[in-house]
């Protein structure tokens, strides 16, 4: 039996970085699906537990669709930190300390072993989410050097991905060449790329959640030019129209997850 469930961090330090766990899995030993997932401004830090160790990895998806293929038994953690957010729990930048290719991601290994053996071990929703608050808030570092991509990245969200480079510079008062050097440091990305993905999710949630009646009124809220780059950058994004995309998606759980499972 497939089963998968939702929730929030409990603390309140902790909610300012990490959006929502998930727990996903199986105990069906002939279990098969396959799911796609697509670009997203959230991080996700995602734990298998296998035998007797944990395999960790961590995506950042800017520009395409992934697929992932899951066969017999798993239990699986997944760990959605907002904008930033997974900055606040590691030292310097993101650059290195993961495998773009493979995703692995083995910068708390084998420290956070025992205490995901705890989470794991527990039958509780609610004392899983609190086990992880503690284990996030245990490497929880302040670092200032976050400050100036944090105001760009709200900048971004405010206008729905639409300001530009040198207003963005202007508005914080810094330098469009820093500012480019903060977002590869810290976000890994363009600030092209993150405006893309910012609209693009915009536009799933304006679909998802605001009660617009179609995908014109969802193209207009989402502030794109016109429907045909609404549609092309949908294709480029997904490989699919806009219409295509949201009647094949579906939604997991109570959160801004959305998969196309295949047949």
């Amino acid at each position: 039996m497939e089963r998968f469930v939702t929730i929030r961090p409990e603390n309140e330090r902790i909610s300012n970085y990490i959006s929502y766990y998930y727990f996903h899995d199986s105990d069906d030993s002939d279990f098969e699906r396959t799911f796609v997932f697509y670009p997203h401004f959230k991080h996700g830090f995602t734990v298998y537990r296998e035998e007797d160790t944990f395999r960790t990895l961590f995506t950042m998806n800017y520009d395409r669709q992934l697929s992932v293929e899951l066969k017999g038994e798993f239990h699986k953690i997944g760990i959605a930190f907002n904008p930033l957010g997974i900055n606040h729990f590691i030292s310097g930048s993101l650059t290195g300390l993961y495998d773009s290719q493979t995703f692995q991601f083995s910068h708390w290994n084998p420290d956070i072993f025992p205490e995901l053996e705890k989470v794991y071990d527990s039958q509780d929703l609610h004392h899983k989410r609190d086990l992880l608050d503690a284990l996030f808030e245990k490497r929880l570092r302040p670092n200032p050097d976050l400050k100036v991509v944090q105001q760009a990245v709200k900048l971004i969200f405010d206008s729905f991905g639409t300001i530009q480079v040198d207003e963005l510079a202007s508005e914080i008062g810094g330098s469009r060449k820093t500012l480019l050097r903060h977002f590869k440091k810290h976000l890994c990305c363009s600030i092209e790329e993150y405006k893309k993905v910012v609209k693009f999710r915009t536009s799933i949630r304006a679909a998802s959640n605001s009660g617009l009646k179609n995908l014109t009124e969802v193209s207009l809220y989402s502030l794109y030019y016109d429907q045909s780059d609404f549609t092309n950058r949908f294709k480029e994004l997904t490989g699919q129209s806009p219409g295509t995309f949201f009647a094949s998606i579906s939604q997991m759980g109570e959160e801004d997850i959305f998969w196309k499972f295949e047949d």
